[in-house]
């Protein structure tokens, strides 16, 4: 935006003729130098790499997140494999990285959990994020749910200097009507000496309704719900400490709270009609609920570098991490829909994880160990039917709570080592090994149905499915080599493996049962632990030039096995392989000192094998084709930027269909004396669309018949105009 810089390119050396943001002046090969911390490495760069790395500057993220954009939708329009991200849906489960799943962390802890909810980018406020870095693709220093690669966000520190206070300020708003309107304010201080250094920030935002491209309201989320009415308040706290020039210690506290508070609801017609006419189903007001969607997070993280331990260099981090989230009062098909039930689920997590670095000439090795511990429980309030059903569900008295998954401890401990080879000026040779143990552990659990109608007196007893212990080791390995053509441009080819394990949540604890007589289970006394193992080959090249710079990668991945989801979304394990394979780049390209040109794209095909053929994989699990093309003008004075978002049509075996859609949007800001104003306009032709995540929740839920429910529509127009400075 405003610095003659290319601050994000460095890490950002990508792609072909479909890639980000360019920021204003031509690049320079330094840029090449950045230095990344989400890599193989304590830290490298991007031309040290042999694979696709990405790296979202401050200044991209702020451009996107002040023209209106969420955190999820900004990365989906920056990071060219990261599927477009829905800017009013509280999930990120319609988000894949090359495919498959990616492993979401702040500043390296994983917000991934053994139970796979998929809130990690309702996490944090944009507000407290530096940077963003991306590794494409598995590694063996990170373990289990990143089969598609990491996303690491790197938070804002304090920095040496007089105290400085950041302050920022903005509203987004479709002037639809009088409750179109998200408001933002958040401010940080920051500052220290040349040894110790912090920040601290408040951040606040309240969202009101949002509106589709007709000015129709978009229906509430039952499902993983929305952040409708919702008001989020992000604390962050950090501290630096460095005795000397080889020791530094870096603490950070964070507390993140979303809460929705919303006189909306889903009317479901008279006793209930819509449940078999969802032509009757429609928002209205009237909702009361004490028990509305949340996610409340606390994170604590510490971090430990020294440049010489025994002649290495030294990373310690040890983490602790508590989330809650709430969800929506949902039709509880177990009682024959009868009841609504909303879940509440709780995550622990305590890790630790050593890695050790030491160079030997021209080799680089690099070996450690982590460790993590996660408990998980959660229940689910059943409402008393009456009131539901003479409110067209629109009023809930709790009628009790019942166990909703079994309570587990998952225990996670790697072994790893990876191995950075130069043999000659130009050739680089990497390769690394992880060894991984895991182990769950679940309590005994009553079939949730059976709970349920024990809880309104539809059953007296039933029995038990019984718990225990189960585990799973793996091996993994990546190799790669890296080939400088010249010093601004490189060449690399790696083959990398990952693995996810199943969410236990939706693989044990299940039964069938006649009457309270338990006939057939999974549980961990029947079911040994297994998991995915994917294969992954890429083949690259990127270059940094004057006007121009560049990166794209073809891959192409292969599971042994597969999941498959039946309507309750419980899981299941099978042999038929599963394989994801395309092409992804980016180009930014500088017309002259003042204007600039962008594209990125991802080209990706996905497919299951069936009874020794391949069809194409459920929509609910594949990822559309995307692209985006940008052309903007800037002169550090004030600058604006159009953009054209693209998403390619897709469908499956089942004939379901993903319908694709092309939005367009404007940004900008003017430097003021004092400060900057940003503004921005999403959606600016007032498209009306069915987000990614909409068509994907009327596939998965399709069991209920209720396409109407799941019609979460896009948002139409919105206007964002902030003001930010830092004094």
């Amino acid at each position: 935006m405003k610095s003659k810089k290319v601050v994000g390119l460095s890490l950002t050396p990508l792609a072909l003729v479909i890639g980000a943001h360019l920021a204003h002046a031509a690049p320079s090969a330094a840029n090449t130098e950045t230095i990344i911390v989400t890599g193989s490495k304590i830290q490298t760069t991007i031309a040290d790499s042999a694979s696709t790395n990405w790296v979202i500057t401050n200044e991209e993220l702020t451009r996107e997140i002040q023209g209106g954009e969420s955190l999820k939708g900004a990365l989906g329009k920056l990071i060219p494999s990261f599927d477009f991200g829905s800017t009013n849906a509280r999930t990120n489960a319609s988000q894949n990285l090359r495919g498959r799943s990616a492993q979401i962390m702040i500043d390296g802890v994983a917000l991934n959990a053994a139970r796979t909810i998929s809130r990690q980018l309702d996490s944090i406020d944009p507000f407290n994020v530096a940077r963003v870095e991306v590794l494409s693709g598995a590694t063996s220093i990170y373990g289990a749910g990143a089969t598609g690669g990491i996303i690491n966000i790197i938070t804002k520190r304090g920095e040496a200097g007089d105290a400085q206070l950041e302050v920022h300020t903005g509203i987004t708003t479709g002037f639809n009507n009088s409750d179109d309107l998200t408001k933002k304010v958040a401010v940080a201080v920051s500052g220290g000496s040349d040894s110790l250094q912090g920040r601290l920030s408040v951040a606040y935002e309240g969202k009101g309704a949002a509106y589709d491209g007709n000015g129709e309201p978009i229906l509430p989320d039952v499902t993983q719900t929305d952040t409708q009415f919702n008001d989020s308040i992000d604390v962050m706290g950090s501290l630096d400490y460095s005795p000397d020039d080889e020791q530094r210690l870096s603490l950070t506290a964070q507390y993140y709270d979303s809460q929705q508070d919303t006189d909306y609801g889903i009317d479901y017609g008279p006793m209930f009609a819509g449940l078999k006419d969802d032509s009757l189903i429609k928002r209205s007001d009237g909702l009361e609920l004490d028990e509305q969607p949340f996610t409340e997070r606390m994170m604590l993280n510490a971090q430990y570098s020294n440049a010489n331990v025994f002649n290495h260099s030294l990373l310690a981090q040890a983490y602790y991490r508590k989330e809650t989230f709430g969800f929506f009062p949902f039709p509880v098909s177990a009682l024959k829909m009868q009841y609504l039930g909303a879940s509440e689920q709780s995550n622990q997590v305590i890790g630790a994880k050593v890695l050790l670095e030491k160079s030997l000439d021209n080799i680089t090795v690099n070996y450690g160990i982590d460790f993590s511990q996660e408990k998980f429980d959660a229940f689910q309030r059943l409402y008393d039917q009456g009131t539901s059903l003479t409110s067209n569900g629109l009023k809930f008295k709790h009628l009790g709570d019942v166990g909703r998954y079994p309570d587990f401890t998952t225990q996670n401990v790697g072994i790893f080592s990876q191995l950075d080879w130069a043999i000659n000026d130009k050739l680089n040779a990497f390769a690394g090994l992880r060894y991984q143990y895991t182990k769950y552990k679940g309590d005994d659990f009553i079939g949730f149905a059976e709970q349920a109608k024990i809880l309104v007196g539809a059953l007296n007893s039933a029995d038990t499915i019984p718990g225990g212990s189960t585990d799973k080791d793996i091996w993994l390995a990546n190799a790669g080599l890296k080939y400088d053509l010249t010093d601004n441009q490189q060449v690399w080819a790696n083959f990398s493996q990952g693995f996810n394990m199943p969410d236990p949540g939706k693989f044990y604890g299940k039964g069938q049962y006649s009457g309270g007589t338990l006939t057939n289970s999974v549980s961990v006394q029947n079911t040994e632990l297994d998991g995915v193992k994917t294969n992954s080959f890429e083949l690259g090249w990127r270059t940094q030039q004057q006007d121009y710079n560049a990166q794209v990668a073809a891959y192409y991945s292969i599971s042994d096995k597969s999941y498959k989801y039946n309507s309750a979304l419980d899981v299941t394990l099978d042999s038929d392989k599963q394989r994801i394979y395309g092409l992804e780049g980016q180009i930014k390209y500088y017309l002259t000192d003042t204007w600039y040109s962008r594209a990125q794209g991802h080209l990706v095909q996905s497919e299951i094998k069936n009874n020794g053929h391949w069809d194409e994989l459920s929509i609910y699990n594949a990822s559309p084709s995307t692209a985006m093309a940008a052309v903007g003008y800037d002169n550090f004075d004030w600058g604006t930027e159009l953009n054209l978002q693209h998403v390619g049509d897709l469908s499956d075996q089942d004939n379901d269909r993903i319908e694709g859609y092309e939005l367009v949007g404007l940004n900008g800001y003017y430097t003021l004396p004092v400060g900057q104003i940003n503004f921005g306009i999403q959606n600016l032709f007032d498209k009306d669309y069915q987000t990614i995540w909409s068509q994907k929740a009327q596939k998965v839920y399709s069991a209920y018949g209720l396409s109407n429910l799941f019609n979460y529509a896009g948002v139409g127009r919105t206007f964002s105009l902030s003001y930010s400075a830092t004094f």
